[in-house]
């Protein structure tokens, strides 16, 4: 299976032109968000403004791209634009054209990470878990990115002295503990479960929860 968009869209070749460029649809309202590429969703002004619709989305903890079928013509993909989605179709568009378009959506790299309830800003260089803002140095920042983008994963002590500090030769230093407590500290601080795990003699690892 490649990547999977969830969709309320039901159009003819849609299926057959997402597979030809990699892409699994599955139902909008019984998929698991968890393990989605990317959102194609329906939009008429008739059901609400498009900014309602991004906004609930938004609301519901998405942070991936969201490309929306406008219909109404050119002006309407405009307004679907303007009020936040990452693109918008016209509603006339053949599955081609949608499918090369959420292919896009998944490829174009995002200005969100969203890992359990925390969510990174990546052009306001920000990141708040559950709705708090957390405030964080460049370094820890820098390093929350880092293990945000690797979500799930362990990353070792000499990966992040290579990635956050550029240093290719371990100086013997405790910089990335000192560092990973402090981060640590802001991030799980008044909250239910902790997020950054330390992996004895492995290193350390973003938990979505």
């Amino acid at each position: 299976m490649g990547k999977i968009v969830a969709t309320n869209v039901n159009l003819a070749g849609l299926d057959a032109a997402a597979s030809a460029r990699g892409l699994s649809l599955v139902s909008f309202d019984a998929a698991d968000w968890r393990g989605l590429a990317a959102l194609f969703v329906d939009w008429r002004m008739q059901i609400g403004p498009a900014r309602e619709l991004v906004d609930t989305i938004r609301g519901r903890g998405w942070r991936g791209p969201i490309v929306l079928r406008a219909m109404g013509g050119s002006a309407m993909v405009a307004l679907a634009i303007d009020a936040g989605a990452d693109d918008a179709v016209d509603g006339r568009a053949g599955p081609e054209e949608i499918a090369a378009r959420l292919a896009a959506a998944v490829r174009a790299p995002t200005n969100r990470i969203g890992v359990g309830d925390l969510v990174i800003d990546r052009i306001q260089r920000s990141a708040q878990r559950a709705g708090r803002p957390i405030d964080l140095l460049p370094r820890e920042y820098a390093l929350l990115v880092h293990l945000a983008e690797r979500a799930d994963q362990v990353v070792s002590r000499g990966a992040l002295l290579d990635a956050v500090w550029g240093l290719r030769i371990d100086p013997g230093t405790n910089v990335v503990q000192v560092h990973v407590s402090r981060l640590r500290a802001k991030l799980d601080r008044g909250q239910p479960h902790p997020m950054l795990l330390s992996e004895r003699g492995k290193g350390y690892r973003l938990a979505p929860g």
